[in-house]
């Protein structure tokens, strides 16, 4: 019994060692530059950009820095690859691992499609806390995620800033669905200086609400499609 006890463990053993020589030299012949870490995948663009892209992952561009510039742009797409999340919190072992987004100098900022904002608790990774000029390049195709009944025209991008830049509202050439949009109250305050006409056009069954008594200087012509309008409203 004793001896039969060894020989089985013994045949386990070698088994054992047979199995883990056939991965080893599977392995050595594999490929593996494909495993890369978090930060193995980090680039920095042509026009000053560090930002993550997995290509081997559908998820998108985190942009992770941008420029020290005045007047700065987010990118719709970073060589070729969709702009999905700006500013980024990384789950590394043991710890988080935070990269926040300040546009310290940033005093003209533009947006020009939708994207996701990093926020932990009361921390919010994205600032721009000297704007003094916002603008929206197709201010519906920037709010496509937004779900809630009333959609506020927001002065700022991220961390709520004490101070309060003038917004325009710009329409583009290009095409887009409305038909995710779920707002029904577009509310639209008096730092909203100028809004191209068209602006609005493809929406039904949506008021716009604004404190303006009637139509600015800097709104053009048909800025707000079939929509209706309530003019002179107490907004808080």
């Amino acid at each position: 019994m004793y001896m039969k006890k060894r020989k089985t463990q013994f045949i386990k053993y070698v088994s054992l060692i047979l199995i883990t020589s056939i991965i080893g030299a599977m392995l050595s012949s594999c490929d593996l530059s494909f495993i890369k870490h978090f930060d193995d995948w980090i680039k920095t663009s042509n026009d000053g950009f560090t930002y993550y892209y997995n290509e081997y992952s559908d998820e998108g561009v985190y942009i992770l820095d941008i420029p020290d510039v005045e007047e700065l742009t987010i990118p719709e797409y970073i060589d070729g690859k969709k702009v999905v999340e700006l500013g980024h919190l990384r789950e590394q072992t043991g710890y988080l691992k935070r990269y926040i987004v300040v546009g310290e100098n940033t005093k003209k900022l533009t947006i020009q499609h939708q994207f996701d904002f990093q926020y932990e608790h009361t921390v919010n990774y994205v600032d721009f806390p000297n704007l003094t000029n916002l603008i929206f390049i197709d201010f519906l195709y920037c709010n496509q995620m937004f779900s809630e009944d009333e959609l506020l025209v927001p002065y700022y991008i991220g961390k709520e800033n004490s101070n309060v830049p003038t917004v325009e509202l710009k329409k583009s050439d290009r095409e887009y669905s409305l038909e995710d949009f779920k707002a029904k109250v577009i509310i639209i305050p008096d730092y909203v200086k100028k809004i191209d006409s068209g602006v609005f056009d493809g929406l039904t069954d949506v008021i716009i609400k604004t404190s303006y008594e009637t139509k600015p200087e800097g709104w053009e012509d048909g800025w707000n499609g079939t929509c209706e309008v309530e003019w002179g409203l107490q907004l808080n």
